[in-house]
């Protein structure tokens, strides 16, 4: 379902006139990703890892048609994120961290029914559509302006967003950053049920105990390159739990 094929990713200065009226803290051009490579099939939760700055962010914007590669390709569902972006949209569903792409003002099901039209839905469709959602995310019955949901229900009506069109692909940037454990648990078991119905679910996080519960197979990137892609369980030794041996693993190519 997506395939990142030696994917590089570069950042350059900004021409040098206009210099003086940007906030730049590089001298040098930026190298945010070298030769990455990775897939995820349907029905797979494979985690994304990495220390601050490692470049995942950047490689989930790539994959979302956000950001051009500098070379290599993104491919979801056999399309690519350059060529075809609007063919790759139409199969992805996106969650990035903190993110505020729904209007405090309307409630959570007229967020819905919006996005469900801008996806070319019929209002009907669209409406019956959003009713849908909210029940699969727990907040049915719970509907009300935007502006007073806890972040725990902000979060749940991102996911709901994102799972609008029904994408085979589902692409998560640290969804649990700001929930407390119940919520995050219940947003686990969430993914766990959308895998289990097919869906292919790339997910960025810092929390190592999440990715070793959540995460068969994991992907560590440290300064842009992919360091290690394999089963998360196989990192542990003697005993030892895979979050603590992720841990250690990253600390140690840091070095």
């Amino acid at each position: 379902m997506l395939a990142v094929e030696h994917l590089s990713k570069t950042y350059p200065l900004p021409p040098t006139p206009l210099r003086p009226f940007m906030r730049v803290a590089a001298s040098e051009p930026v190298e945010a990703l070298c030769d990455v490579s990775l897939r995820v099939e349907p029905g797979e939760i494979v985690g994304l890892v990495g220390p601050n700055g490692a470049g995942k962010t950047t490689l989930i914007k790539l994959v979302a048609t956000l950001l051009e590669p500098t070379a290599g390709r993104v491919l979801v569902g056999g399309y690519d994120s350059v060529d075809r972006p609007r063919d790759v949209r139409a199969r992805l569903g996106l969650v990035l961290a903190e993110d505020r792409g729904v209007y405090q003002r309307l409630t959570g099901h007229q967020n819905l029914e919006l996005f469900g039209t801008l996806f070319g839905l019929s209002r009907r469709a669209a409406r019956r559509r959003a009713g849908e959602m909210l029940e699969e995310v727990g907040l049915a019955g719970r509907d009300k302006l935007v502006f007073g949901y806890s972040t725990g229900m902000r979060a749940r009506l991102n996911l709901a967003r994102a799972l609008l069109h029904d994408p085979p692909l589902v692409v998560l940037d640290e969804p649990t950053r700001s929930l407390d454990p119940v919520v995050s648990a219940e947003l686990a078991e969430t993914l766990v049920g959308l895998a289990t119905r097919g869906r292919a679910i790339l997910l960025s996080s810092h929390h190592l105990d999440e990715v070793e519960t959540l995460c068969p197979r994991v992907v560590a990137i440290v300064h842009g390159r992919v360091r290690y892609d394999g089963a998360t369980a196989a990192l542990a030794r003697d005993g030892e739990r895979s979050a603590t041996a992720l841990a250690s693993f990253l600390r140690d190519e840091m070095r």
